[in-house]
């Protein structure tokens, strides 16, 4: 897995989202100040350690920094009591296991943060934004006016922002709608700024490994590969392809398969290059469990499905 140093973290590149843990914290500290207090001094010791979040594994200094301005919400929001462990490493974003808080009739729960630069970590990522709306960081479509266009355009810090903000909204939006379209996905929780909260798979020593470093039972695999092949359909019934599946980005949990990371997910009817990338997740499907004795003819079933879609039979 790959781990970019936290020390080239500066959580100041996202402003909006420093803001508004600043500006929540605050109102929150405000609700709960006793009268006999000097009001900044009282604030100061909230928002500076008295009610951080609480971090139980050997993060490093920027790490946790990191960690509290995106989590913090979520902890005094009675969501999450504290972050137990780093579960995934990624080059856009890190995956961490949170004990959940009793109120949410959950034991543990999956936070997903993204790195403020995740920007300069994607590769072709032309191909996966065509066709696809630009949406804020309240996950509203933003009207690309000129001043907008000259900031992505000459990578501005807002411009920046504007970029990673979508990218993070992409994919809460995308998690949403499949969820309650009843795919096998993690059920999102909450979100806010640059974490996404959803339901956790594994235990607390465990986390679900990546269908790819798993040997599965032979029995299960044909029913798995059909489900997979079902969850592909389902996503593009609802003019969504997932554009980067493999078994790197399915979970494996007490035999079953659940399928992660959609920022790059495509509009199928907008985006020009969705029936490619379509062709392309279920070869790589494929691929993995050729080894089980899966063999299908991936052409076929592409055509086949692309074919209903184009003629609205999904």
């Amino acid at each position: 897995m790959h781990y970019e140093s936290y020390d080239e973290y500066d959580i100041s590149y996202l402003p909006g989202l420093k803001q508004r843990v600043v500006r929540d914290a605050r109102a929150a500290s405000k609700q709960r100040q006793p009268r006999d207090s000097e009001p900044s001094e009282w604030l100061a010791s909230q928002i500076e350690g008295e009610d951080d979040l609480p971090i139980s594994y050997g993060a490093g200094a920027s790490e946790e920094r990191l960690l509290r301005d995106a989590l913090t919400i979520f902890y005094r929001d009675t969501i999450i009591t504290e972050v137990v462990s780093r579960v995934k490493g990624g080059k856009e974003a890190n995956v961490y296991c949170c004990r959940a808080h009793p109120k949410t009739g959950m034991d543990l729960i999956a936070a997903k943060v993204y790195r403020p630069r995740i920007h300069r970590t994607l590769r072709n990522d032309a191909i996966y934004k065509e066709g696809r709306l630009m949406l804020d960081d309240e996950g509203k479509g933003i009207t690309r006016n000129e001043r907008t266009k000259r900031a992505i355009a000459k990578k501005t810090d807002f411009g920046k922002e504007t970029i990673t903000f979508s990218w993070i909204e992409h994919e809460n939006a995308t998690m949403q709608k499949l969820h309650a379209a009843g795919a096998d996905v993690p059920r999102p929780i909450a979100h806010e700024g640059n974490a996404i909260l959803m339901a956790y798979y594994g235990d607390i020593n465990q986390p679900a490994s990546t269908l790819n470093s798993v040997d599965i039972d032979p029995r299960e695999a044909a029913p798995m590969f059909d489900r997979l092949m079902w969850h592909v359909e389902l996503m593009l019934a609802h003019n969504c392809v997932h554009g980067d599946l493999s078994p790197y980005n399915v979970l494996y949990w007490e035999g079953k398969a659940v399928v992660i990371d959609f920022p790059q997910a495509v509009v199928a009817l907008k985006n020009p290059h969705a029936r490619r990338l379509l062709q392309r997740d279920i070869d790589r499907l494929a691929q993995f469990f050729a080894r089980y004795g899966i063999e299908k003819d991936t052409a076929a079933l592409g055509d086949s499905l692309w074919k209903q879609f184009m003629n609205g039979e999904l």
